[in-house]
């Protein structure tokens, strides 16, 4: 059974308790107010959302929403106003982590479904993303990974170093922290034995980072090919048990709200798009 098997029968098992997660925060948060529908039905508080979606995908309020998610969840504009030093390492700690997931899909839709069924490794903009060494791939899961990286460490340095007064540090945050760090210690790891090992192309030493690191290690007598194949299955599944936890973490708190934020942005933006209207049409 090769590694990447073993991974893929832990790691679905894996994705169905995230998505088993995620619908019991859904349901908690169900018990609250929709469209000022508290003592609505689930079923009507449901129907609500999906119209509120439908009409936010399908009018002009889709583009306010986009606005209102990169100032305020991605960019986190509040946080910045009150610290920027903190704002500095949550921005790069979320974008690594964004960037890091959003390659991990692509790369899984290329290889597994765009390549393997669909037969379109003819394609180069297609079979690139199915390669880590490609060079595109390899700059951008090398800028993810520092970017995660520098953010995890003034974070580690903030809550376990300075120890700043305000902040709350409970044994689930130090989970999650020991959950991060590992992933990012075992992906450095996994991308060292990568580079010496025979899956390597010629062109990893695009890796910016991890190619010099890879060099100072490369006339070790180690069995990289093998090794390659461990630290593949481990470092993907405590990715898996990190995505895992995510719904039942304080990282679910500030998703959630990030999202009100942004939400009551777009329509404090609509209200005064909706006045400005009715004012320029009252003057003409």
């Amino acid at each position: 059974m090769s590694a990447e098997t073993i991974f893929w029968i832990a790691h679905l098992p894996m994705m169905g308790l995230f998505l088993l997660g995620m619908g019991l925060v859904f349901a908690n948060w169900l018990k609250g107010s929709v469209n000022g529908q508290a003592g609505a039905s689930n079923k009507q508080k449901i129907g609500a959302i999906i119209k509120i979606v439908l009409v936010t995908l399908f009018s002009r309020k889709l583009l306010l929403l986009i606005k209102s998610f990169v100032i305020e969840a991605w960019f986190n504009r509040r946080l910045y106003r009150n610290d920027w030093r903190r704002w500095i390492s949550h921005f790069a700690l979320l974008s690594g982590f964004m960037l890091l997931m959003v390659l991990s899909g692509i790369s899984a839709v290329a290889d597994k479904l765009l390549i393997h069924i669909f037969h379109l490794e003819h394609i180069p903009w297609i079979a690139m993303w199915a390669n880590p060494d490609h060079p595109i791939t390899a700059v951008l899961n090398e800028i993810g990974s520092v970017m995660m990286t520098g953010g995890l460490l003034y974070f580690l340095f903030r809550r376990y170093l300075s120890r700043v007064p305000q902040l709350r540090t409970g044994p689930l945050d130090t989970w999650m922290v020991v959950g991060l760090s590992l992933i990012l210690l075992t992906g450095w790891i996994t991308e060292i034995i990568h580079i010496n090992s025979s899956h390597a192309e010629a062109t990893a030493y695009f890796a910016f980072i991890g190619y010099p690191l890879a060099q100072l290690f490369k006339g070790l007598p180690l069995p990289w090919d093998a090794l390659f194949d461990v630290l593949y299955v481990g470092h993907g599944l405590l990715t898996s048990l990190v995505i895992v936890y995510v719904p039942f973490s304080k990282f679910m708190h500030v998703i959630a709200g990030a999202l009100v934020t942004m939400i009551n942005q777009m329509n404090e933006d609509v209200a005064r798009l909706g006045w400005e209207k009715g004012e320029a049409h009252g003057r003409a």
